[in-house]
């Protein structure tokens, strides 16, 4: 299986009074984590949109 990983600081402006992520931030994290793999990959998105192709999200 193949994985890509990144570190991201969780800022304190994305918690809640428990010090937990609210759960509204993840979609947030989660593009971040697809611009880094396709940064990894060599891939520009902007690169990919000009050519047609979208990575749209349809469910999370």
């Amino acid at each position: 299986m193949n994985f890509h990983e990144f570190n991201v600081r969780v800022r304190y402006a994305e918690t809640d009074q428990m010090g937990v992520v609210y759960h509204g931030n993840y979609a947030q994290y989660f593009e971040m984590g697809r611009v880094e793999w396709l940064r990894d990959l060599g891939v520009r998105y902007s690169d990919m949109e000009k050519s047609g192709i979208m990575l749209p999200v349809v469910s999370l």
